[in-house]
């Protein structure tokens, strides 16, 4: 089996007590059932005061935090006291893990690095394309022949990123053209050998979807801020786009932030569209970078998100909430397809 991830993984390091968000703050931080046996049976002074900072056994085990939502565990200088005193074996999985994710497919674990990481935002918006997937050296054993099905939706996929990179077309007909192809797609899932083809005629042609309003826009922004918050940030900068929907009728911006957003796509592309895909669902993980990159770069633009680091930020934010938050992630995705559905589809047309 080989062990793929994008082409910047290895440039990949926590920045520790140099990240300004940093992850141990303002999450509900799991246990892991070894890790959570391994504090349980610590023995001393020093188990003691493990157990201490964690829910006892019989609950959900997950890190206590401190009135201000930290990780007890987290010093004044942002840095963990349970690897400063105990050693790596006191980090959970998720500490030791994230920002990284893993897909498994029957011939390849990909592995990335989520958005909602300050350092991983900087290295997702300025890495330039082509985006590549490198090989790397830990790879599972287990592996198998990978079904037809796969191979044509990964032909898909490489289209798809090759189409949202190119900057050719201006990045708001790319994404209209994306969410089209999603429809079509969908509709003609029945042929699966049939679907590269009909990707590279789809996305060749003008997209046949219905021009959006600045009812479109309110209806975006509201479908943001039904869902549930994490931060004051994300709250202020939800309040800002209110007085300005118009804002979030198009991406297109200056070439430096097209291709910011279009790496974006391409990260939620590389992410989601096999999972979905393959489960039969090909309209979500093509709809969704629309809604998504129309949504960031609203909010750039109300927020006066000038620098590439305050863009990063916001698009970071989005990231940590709405992407990381599973039952928001599924409300925005569903937003997005209803958003898009009452627009006509271009599959009618085929």
């Amino acid at each position: 089996m080989k062990h793929l991830a994008p082409a910047y993984y290895g440039a990949f390091t926590c920045l520790a007590d140099r990240c300004r968000d940093n992850c141990c703050i303002g999450w509900e931080i799991g246990i892991d059932p070894d890790t959570a046996a391994f504090y349980d049976s610590f023995p001393g002074e020093t188990g003691d005061w493990l157990r201490s900072g964690i829910t006892p056994p019989g609950t959900d085990r997950c890190f206590l935090p401190d009135s201000q939502g930290r990780c007890r565990f987290l010093n004044e200088k942002n840095l963990c006291t349970a690897y400063l005193r105990v050693g790596e074996q006191a980090m959970a999985e998720i500490c030791r893990e994230h920002p990284r994710f893993h897909n498994w497919y029957a011939d390849v674990l990909e592995t990335g690095l989520g958005l909602c990481c300050e350092e991983t935002a900087r290295l997702i918006l300025t890495t330039p394309g082509p985006f590549t997937l490198t090989g790397l050296p830990d790879c599972p054993d287990e592996a198998e022949e990978p079904d037809s099905f796969l191979t044509v939706l990964r032909t898909v996929r490489e289209m798809v990123f090759r189409f949202l990179e190119d900057p050719a077309l201006p990045l708001t007909e790319r994404l209209r053209r994306l969410t089209g192809l999603g429809w079509t797609l969908q509709h003609h899932l029945a042929d699966p050998a049939g679907l590269p083809a009909l990707c590279r005629e789809t996305l060749a042609k003008p997209a046949a979807l219905s021009p959006l309003t600045e009812a479109d826009g309110r209806e975006l922004l509201a479908a943001a801020r039904e869902l549930e918050r994490l931060s004051d940030e994300w709250e202020a900068l939800l309040t800002l786009g209110e007085s300005t929907p118009s804002a979030f009728l198009s991406p297109s911006a200056s070439p430096e932030e097209e291709a910011e957003l279009s790496r974006i796509g391409v990260y939620l592309i590389y992410r989601y569209f096999l999972p979905l895909a393959l489960d039969g669902d090909l309209c979500s993980p093509l709809c969704f970078p629309e809604a998504a990159l129309r949504l960031i770069r609203g909010l750039w633009q109300c927020g006066g998100a000038v620098r590439p680091t305050e863009r990063q930020r916001i698009a970071q934010l989005f990231s940590k909430e709405i992407e990381y938050s599973e039952e928001n992630r599924e409300e925005f995705c569903q937003a997005a397809l209803s958003w898009c559905a009452r627009q006509s589809r271009p599959h009618q047309e085929v």
